[in-house]
């Protein structure tokens, strides 16, 4: 009798995922291998049951990681009363380090990242999130909180004109159109004082949209690094540099300014708050990372942005936040511009 053999799917290793954030002070997105190819011998009608619950899942995934990431922000704008943002970024960062260097040793990956790969590309990754986490926080301490994170969202604008420059993508239209739309919503959300001439109340100081403007173009770059290193470093090793850059960064400069609570100070309250931030922001990053490996990048585009109707909503319930007609008009545009360029790559992506 002639020999059969079944040939067997090799496991994808490690290093075949690849990392990738989307507009947020902190998250790490993670992209997997093609999975539209059936498993061996299943049957076509449970393959597409399948890879619906799996679209399923994966949108509530991305949900639940914009409710998080919304209540980490209600948390830091809570911890601001008694703390200053760098001591909040600080502790942020160390708990993101020591989640994210313990997951590495469990998953079996190398915190330190890849022997082939330049440690450069990680720092400065690391870098460049870590300056767009202070500028974050430091927003939410001094800006209304819809407002703020909705500037802060404008940040895949921006994407799109920095992957053109560095990494040679297309720029479509629709690209410089979206980018173009976003700084008028942020005019409209902002209220820079030379076109609008408030003189009623001030709803925030001068410098947090540009605070939250300058989060958005770092989180821009940060992706571009991610897509320089592509999928040469597994998506923990991201999240582990993060955290390690931004603690020494944020305890350098806390240490410069001299500006900070003593640690025998803290109550139990103010120490399960400031844990509660990072711990809330690293569950965050783990539910982002495993949506958008099973949902499509459209519909997760959707998900992705409640974190700005979260937003205004904890505003409003927590902090008594009402925002302007213009701010509204402003968040619409943004959010539109955003999710149309999402859904458009989708598309694209799809036709192909």
């Amino acid at each position: 009798m002639a020999e059969t053999r079944v040939a067997v799917p090799e496991a994808i290793p490690t290093g075949a995922l690849a990392t990738v954030p989307a507009a947020d002070p902190l998250a790490d997105v993670v992209l997997e291998a093609d999975e539209r190819a059936p498993l061996l011998g299943s049957h076509p009608g449970h393959s597409l049951a399948h890879a619906a619950k799996r679209e399923v899942l994966g949108l509530s995934f991305m949900a639940l990681s914009a409710l998080l990431f919304s209540i980490m922000s209600v948390l830091v704008k809570v911890s601001g009363k008694d703390f200053p943002f760098l001591e909040i970024v600080l502790v942020r960062s160390i708990v993101q380090f020591a989640l994210g260097t313990a997951a590495c040793l469990y998953v079996g990956v190398k915190p330190w990242g890849p022997p082939g790969l330049s440690k450069f590309w990680l720092i400065a990754r690391g870098s460049a999130g870590a300056t767009g986490l202070g500028l974050f926080f430091w927003t939410i301490l001094n800006m209304p909180l819809g407002e703020g994170m909705t500037i802060f969202f404008t940040g895949p604008a921006f994407t799109a004109i920095f992957a053109r420059i560095t990494l040679g993508e297309p720029l479509t239209l629709l690209d410089v159109a979206a980018t173009i739309a976003c700084l008028g919503g942020v005019a409209l959300v902002s209220r820079p004082e030379f076109i609008f001439h408030d003189t009623g109340r001030a709803a925030h100081t001068p410098l947090a949209p540009l605070a939250a403007l300058g989060g958005a173009i770092l989180s821009a770059i940060a992706y571009c690094l991610v897509r320089k290193i592509g999928n040469r470093a597994h998506f923990l090793v991201h999240v582990t540099y993060f955290g390690g850059v931004s603690t020494l960064l944020s305890a350098s400069l806390l240490f410069y300014t001299n500006d900070y609570v003593p640690l025998p100070s803290w109550t139990i309250q103010q120490t399960a708050v400031l844990l509660a931030v990072g711990l809330s922001a690293f569950i965050a990053q783990c539910f982002l990372n495993a949506g958008l490996q099973m949902a499509h990048a459209g519909p997760a585009t959707l998900m992705r942005n409640l974190d700005v109707v979260f937003a205004f909503v904890f505003g409003a319930a927590f902090f008594h936040e009402r925002p302007r007609i213009t701010s509204i008009i402003g968040a619409s545009i943004i959010l539109t511009s955003t999710i149309s360029v999402g859904l458009y790559k989708w598309l694209l992506g799809r036709r192909i």
